[in-house]
């Protein structure tokens, strides 16, 4: 039996929001909450107790988008959005511990970023960097 996957929490990615920072620069700070916990929630969400979303791809995909999309953070949400999401896929088991091909990575957060894809062309797209590293 398939164990169920983990996700992630608001406070969970405030405190990935604050090793980007620390890693990397920027302003620290929640810009709006409930944009982080709109962000957050939309992956988990379900109808009638059921989850709107099974796939772990497509989830992992949409807390890249709605992290990056929302920018609930002051700054760094570009970061944080790729970082929630890399979480979430090592989380369950679903990222090899294989160098990221960075360039690929960066590519796909910028396009969420700059509304070239929408949540479908995310998933697609983080699919086929995730089957890269297997």
């Amino acid at each position: 039996m398939k164990r169920p996957l983990t996700h992630l929490t608001a406070s969970a990615v405030k405190a990935i929001h604050t090793e980007v920072l620390v890693a990397h620069g920027g302003s620290a700070g929640i810009r709006d909450k409930p944009l982080l916990e709109s962000a957050v929630a939309a992956p988990q969400a379900t109808r009638m107790g059921q989850p709107l979303i099974t796939d772990a791809i497509e989830i992992a995909a949409a807390y890249l988008f709605y992290i990056c999309r929302n920018i609930a953070f002051i700054d760094g949400n570009k970061r944080t959005a790729l970082a929630s999401c890399l979480v979430f896929l090592q989380t369950n088991d679903l990222l090899p511990s294989a160098k990221l091909p960075i360039e690929d990575w960066e590519e796909l957060v910028l396009d969420v970023a700059s509304s070239k894809i929408d949540r479908e062309q995310t998933t697609r797209r983080l699919r086929k960097l995730v089957r890269k590293l297997t």
